[in-house]
């Protein structure tokens, strides 16, 4: 119960501007605060864990899917108005789980 008075208080708390960008790195920030970390915390035996696999979002205005994984902290986004919705085919994306490095030199 104590994540969620402290999603809750950094939600109230925490500050973005107006833009796309910045509400959605606010948001995952947000999210990140509260996340459970591999090996932290059992769920039935000592070597299988809990721990949060992915974070998401939705802009439902623009139709964009935002995600990160465990394994990749980028944010990766799907622009649902790019693709036909309206087919009988399942459209699928694999996650991108490896972590990309942005070596500056």
């Amino acid at each position: 119960m104590s994540r969620f008075v402290k999603l809750a208080f950094t939600l109230t708390n925490s500050l973005s501007d107006d833009s796309e960008e910045s509400s959605v790195n606010q948001f995952f920030h947000i999210l990140a605060s509260v996340e459970q970390q591999n090996g932290c915390t059992f769920i039935e035996s000592p070597d299988k864990y809990e721990y949060t696999i992915y974070s998401s979002c939705v802009n439902t205005s623009c139709g964009i899917y935002y995600y990160r994984t465990y394994g990749n902290s980028q944010i990766n986004a799907v622009n649902m108005h790019n693709e036909n919705l309206d087919t009988d085919k399942l459209i699928t994306y694999p996650l991108v789980n490896k972590e990309k490095f942005n070596f500056q030199n």
